[in-house]
């Protein structure tokens, strides 16, 4: 497996979950830990923006889990995009983790993207 596919992505799509009971302001410091500078906008009951990825992937080499993305951007391909959900609270923290039914809800980002 080739990990060149996450390399030459520069832009994407996040919707994150904003829920009742959420500090709007809390919600997008963890997005700016891994989405700098995006400019979200709250679009029915979601943070919504088109991200620029360079942060993100660095934080995936720091993190040591390039691979466990791209097999889970693999596994969820829809057309010529696909999606992975991240932890709101790993993000809070500055680190990517795979948000697994967190009930706070989830950072869901979008790329483009074809199996290899």
């Amino acid at each position: 497996m080739t990990f060149d596919r996450l390399n030459s992505l520069k832009i994407g799509k996040v919707k994150a979950d904003l829920k009742p009971t959420e500090h709007k302001s809390r919600v997008l410091e963890a997005l700016d830990n891994l989405f700098p500078s995006a400019g979200f906008e709250e679009k029915e009951g979601n943070l919504v923006a088109e991200v620029e990825l360079s942060r993100f992937k660095e934080l995936l080499e720091k993190e040591k889990i390039r691979p466990t993305v791209e097999a889970v951007l693999d596994e969820n391909i829809s057309d010529d995009e696909s999606h992975i959900d991240l932890n709101k609270i790993a993000a809070s923290a500055g680190r990517v983790a795979i948000d697994e039914g967190s009930p706070i809800g989830k950072i869901r980002l979008y790329v483009p993207w074809k199996k290899a």
